[in-house]
């Protein structure tokens, strides 16, 4: 029974568990069910990509993991999170102290954004 309600919640995209984690704490607290590797230009394959977010409220989420902490992903990490913000995004980061916190913090900023408050 628990692999099967499991197997219900994967969602091909995901990069890692707590994307996963944050993107279930997101529908957990009735928020929709936000799209995965959010690309500003959809179909363009060069186009920077946020791991989830909301295409229609253009608010773009990252989970920011371990590996980003090296001087090249932090660079690449800064050419794609200026690229956001000048499309005129909302862009949240979370990182392991959101996930240590079940993502409460990050879960209230988001509705927030989504409800223009």
């Amino acid at each position: 029974m628990k692999a099967r309600q499991a197997l219900e919640l994967i969602r091909p995209g995901s990069d890692s568990a707590p994307e996963t984690f944050l993107r279930l704490a997101l529908t957990d607290a009735g928020l929709p069910e936000p799209e995965l590797q959010l690309k500003i230009m959809p179909g363009d394959p060069y186009s920077p990509a946020a791991d989830l977010g909301y295409r229609r409220q253009r608010v773009a989420i990252q989970y920011d993991g371990g590996h980003h902490r090296t001087r090249e992903q932090q660079s690449r990490d800064n050419r794609r999170d200026e690229s956001f913000n000048a499309a005129g995004w909302r862009y949240f980061k979370f990182n392991a102290d959101d996930l240590a916190d079940d993502f409460r913090g990050a879960v209230r900023r988001v509705r927030l954004s989504l409800h223009g408050r």
